[in-house]
């Protein structure tokens, strides 16, 4: 599977989308959806939407033309798998502060 999002600026331009790719594409409800776009720059809100699904690989291109068409960013398009980062154990962990072994006691 691949995850591929497009931002959009505005809600109506995303439903289009949305709405094609629902019709166009073979996915599962809860693999595609809008969402408002986030912003970490609090005195100015972000402005725009973003829509975002997981797609086989056959599919890919062809949502992307999708999104484009209907005036989207392509923001992400990637493989959905990702190697799993080993888990430390409890012991293993480092506290950021200090650089130190938590796990170790005096």
């Amino acid at each position: 599977m691949y995850l591929v999002g497009a931002r959009f600026g505005d809600a109506g331009s995303a439903n289009h989308a949305l709405g094609e790719l629902r019709h166009r594409i073979a996915v599962a409800p809860d693999d595609l959806g809008v969402r408002p776009l986030g912003s970490l720059r609090y005195e100015r809100p972000a402005v725009g939407v973003v829509v975002a699904g997981r797609f086989e690989l056959a599919d890919v291109d062809s949502v992307v033309e999708i999104m484009e068409r209907h005036g989207g960013e392509i923001v992400f398009r990637r493989a959905e798998w990702r190697h799993p980062r080993q888990s430390a154990s409890r012991g293993d962990r480092s506290c950021a502060r200090c650089q130190r072994p938590t796990g170790l006691r005096k």
